[in-house]
C-alpha cells in the first residue's frame, strides 16, 4: 500500500515514501501539501511537485526519539494544509478545532467498535481547502505518530476528550485503531505511543510550534531521560532540576496554581524542620505502609549542597544549620525499595527519621502565609513576597496549623 486516505472528511492521506515515487497519483488526489517525517526532499525536476508545500521533520524510528517536540509543528503544518492559513490562530490549547456533530462523534464511536479494515470512502472535493500526504520510510510509524498527534488535537472528542476520566493510553489506542480502519500497517513504536499518551495528557498543545518545549510535563520528562542517561554510564547528571524552585508564589512553571500546603508534611523528628510537603512526595508501592521504611520525594534545593558535590550517592542530611541530623540518603542510580518498587533516581527520607505531620484547616491565602509555608520548605521567594508566618513546633504527629 502505497498511500492511504484516513477515515474523515478531510483529505489526510498517510504512506511510505513509495507513494511519493508515483507521480500521477500524487496528481490525481490533488496533494497540495508533504508532510515528510524523515529525511525528504521532493524531486525538484518533476513537475507534479513544484507547487506543492513541503516540511521535512528528520527524525529516525527509534524508541527514545524525542518526536514529542515536534508534534505542535507537525499538526500546525496539517492543519494549515488542510484549512488554509490563519486556520489555528487565537484556539485555546487543548480544545476541539471545531464543534463536532454528536452524530459524527456516535459513528466515530460505532466505527471503533467495529472496526473494518476497508477502503475509506473517495475524497469529496470541496471538504477542505488542500490535501495533505503525511509519510515516512515504510508509512508505519513515524507518519502515523504524526497523524495520530492531528487527530487527538484536531478531532478529541472521537476519543474521549468529553469524558474526563478517559485515560490517555485508551485515547490513543483508540486512535490508532482509528487510522488502521484503512491503514493496516499502522503501528507506532512503544516509545511513541507514550509520548503520544503525554501529549494527550497536556492537552495537546500546539499555540506554536515550540508549545511542548514550554510544558513543565514535558521538561521533567526531559531531565528524567537525561538522568537516566547519566547514571546509565556511572556519573551525575550535568545540571540538577530542583521541584520547589519551579514553583513561585504557589504557581508551578506553567502559571496554574499549586497546593504547596496539601495537607501532609514530612518534618525532621529531630528539629521539626518540614522537608517536604505532599506535591513532592513520590507515589510509591509501599506508600503509607508501616512495614515500608522510605519516603521517595523529589529534589529539593534544600538538598543543593550535598547533591552538587558531584557524586553518584551519600548521605541526606536536614538543612537546619543547628541540627544536619542524618534524615536519609539518595542515589542517582535508584535503589529497590524493601516494599518491592524499584525508584530511580531514589531521594529517600527514612520513616524512623521524620515524622508525617497531618495538618488541619486550609491556609487563609495570604501573602504572609503563603510566604511562612514556602519558606518552611525552602522554597526561595521574590523580594517583597511577604514576611515568613511562624510555624507551630510541637512534637506531636498531629498539629493544627
Amino acid at each position: 500500500m502505497a498511500l492511504n486516505r484516513v477515515n474523515g472528511s478531510e483529505d489526510l492521506y498517510v504512506g511510505g515514501v513509495f507513494g511519493l515515487r508515483r507521480a500521477k497519483l500524487i496528481e490525481d488526489l490533488n496533494i497540495t501539501h508533504v508532510l515528510s517525517v524523515i529525511k525528504y526532499m521532493l524531486p525538484a525536476d518533476e513537475a507534479s511537485f513544484r507547487n506543492i508545500a513541503h516540511l521535512s521533520i528528520d527524525i529516525d524510528d527509534m524508541e527514545d526519539e524525542d518526536i514529542l517536540q515536534y508534534m505542535p509543528r507537525m499538526v500546525r503544518f496539517i492543519e494549515r494544509a488542510l484549512y488554509g492559513e490563519g486556520s489555528i490562530a487565537g484556539v485555546p490549547t487543548g480544545q476541539s478545532r471545531k464543534q463536532e456533530d454528536p452524530d459524527e462523534i456516535s459513528q466515530a464511536e460505532e466505527q471503533l467498535a467495529n472496526i473494518t479494515l476497508t477502503p475509506a470512502a473517495s475524497s469529496t472535493p470541496g471538504r477542505t481547502k488542500g490535501a495533505v500526504l503525511v509519510h515516512c520510510a515504510m508509512g508505519k510509524s513515524r507518519s502515523v505518530t504524526a497523524v495520530i498527534a492531528y487527530l487527538l488535537w484536531k478531532h478529541p472528542h472521537r476519543f474521549g476528550r468529553s469524558d474526563p476520566t478517559t485515560p490517555a493510553d485508551k485515547a490513543v489506542a483508540q486512535a490508532l485503531m482509528w487510522v488502521r480502519q484503512t491503514r493496516p500497517v499502522a503501528e507506532p513504536n512503544d516509545g511513541f505511543m507514550q509520548q503520544l499518551q503525554m501529549w494527550w495528557e497536556m492537552g495537546c498543545p500546539a499555540d506554536s510550534d515550540d508549545a511542548i518545549e514550554r510544558e513543565p510535563a514535558y521538561q521533567r520528562w526531559l531531565y528524567k531521560r537525561e538522568v537516566e542517561d547519566a547514571a546509565r554510564i556511572g556519573r551525575t547528571p550535568d545540571w540538577i532540576r530542583f521541584e520547589d524552585e519551579e514553583v513561585t508564589e504557589g504557581k508551578d512553571a506553567a502559571g496554574e496554581q499549586k497546593d504547596v500546603d496539601s495537607g501532609v508534611e514530612l518534618r525532621c523528628k529531630k528539629c521539626r524542620r518540614v522537608l517536604a510537603t505532599k506535591p513532592f512526595v513520590i507515589p510509591h508501592q509501599g506508600r503509607g505502609s508501616a512495614d515500608c521504611p522510605h519516603y521517595f520525594i523529589e529534589a529539593l534545593s534544600w538538598m543543593r549542597p550535598v547533591l552538587e558535590e558531584g557524586e553518584l550517592e551519600g548521605r541526606l542530611v536536614c538543612p537546619n544549620a543547628k541540627c544536619s541530623a542524618s534524615v536519609g540518603r539518595y542515589t542517582w542510580k535508584g535503589f529497590k525499595c524493601s516494599c518491592g518498587d524499584w525508584v530511580a533516581p531514589a531521594f529517600s527520607l527514612q520513616r524512623s527519621r521524620v515524622d508525617e505531620v497531618i495538618t488541619s484547616g486550609k491556609p487563609d491565602g495570604s501573602a504572609a502565609t503563603t510566604a511562612g509555608r514556602m519558606a518552611a520548605l525552602g522554597i526561595r521567594m521574590p523580594p517583597g513576597a511577604g514576611a515568613a508566618a511562624p510555624i507551630s513546633h510541637s512534637g506531636g504527629r498531629k498539629e493544627n496549623l
